[in-house]
Parts: structure tokens; sequence; C-alpha cells
């Protein structure tokens, strides 16, 4: 049996905003869609931070029109291919103790999101697959 690869259980619609959006709007975003992060891209769709609810928090009782999503994104985003093993991305999100990976695509010099592999995608999937560890 061929290993379950990203593609087949990562969330394809990706949510997001860009770097000049203002936390309330990310905050309404979150609140809207309950997802747990977004991510941000540029004008050209590109991945440049992703913001999760642990970025969101700390600015609890501020003005969040005060703050862009650019000030409070991670800029260091974690990445798979969709063709990876899942298997492979849990190595990464272990090994890196993170809750999701965006999952990209390169175009040019450029990496575009095609997707969002969530802890939660994994354990659903565990309900009918049996890891062989």
């Amino acid at each position: 049996m061929s290993e379950k690869l990203v593609q087949q259980i990562m969330h394809e619609n990706v949510i997001g905003c860009q770097p000049d959006a203002s936390m309330s709007e990310v905050v309404q975003i979150m609140s809207d869609t309950d997802i747990h992060a977004l991510v941000v891209t540029d004008d050209s769709g590109e991945v440049v931070g992703v913001i999760s609810h642990m970025d969101v928090i700390p600015l609890y009782g501020q003005d969040l029109s005060q703050f862009s999503a650019a000030e409070v994104m991670t800029h260091k985003v974690i990445c798979v291919a969709p063709t990876a093993s899942v298997r492979e991305a849990i190595e990464v999100m272990v090994s890196k103790r993170i809750h999701r990976l965006v999952v990209t695509r390169p175009e040019g010099n450029q990496l575009m999101p095609v997707g969002v592999l969530s802890t939660t995608d994994i354990v659903r999937d565990m309900r009918g697959f049996k890891w062989s560890w």
C-alpha cells in the first residue's frame, strides 16, 4: 500500500488576507469562518506569512484596527508540497511543534498556496487509516 499524500487530506480552500489587512479584518475572518489561521499573501498571491490564534490573542483588549497583518504575522512560514507524504508532514509538524503547514507549489520563484494541512485534518484521517509506524 502506498503512503497517503498531503494533497489527499489537506484543505484546498485557502483562506487568507494581504499584509496590509487590519487585525480587525483578520479577527472577523477567523471568527466568521471558524478557522485558526490565515495564510498571508502578497499582491502576486505568494505566501509571505501566517497568522494563527496564538499570534492574535496577545492583542486582546487592544484596538485591533491599529495593527496590520504584516505586524502580527509569523514571517517564517513552514511549507510542504502537496505530493509529500502525510508521514513526512507529520514529522515536520512534530519536530517544529506546529499545528499546521501551508501546502504550496512553486510557480517560478514564488511559492503559491494550494491548501493547508492541519493536525485536525490528520487526526480525522486517522479514524479510517492504520499507520504502520
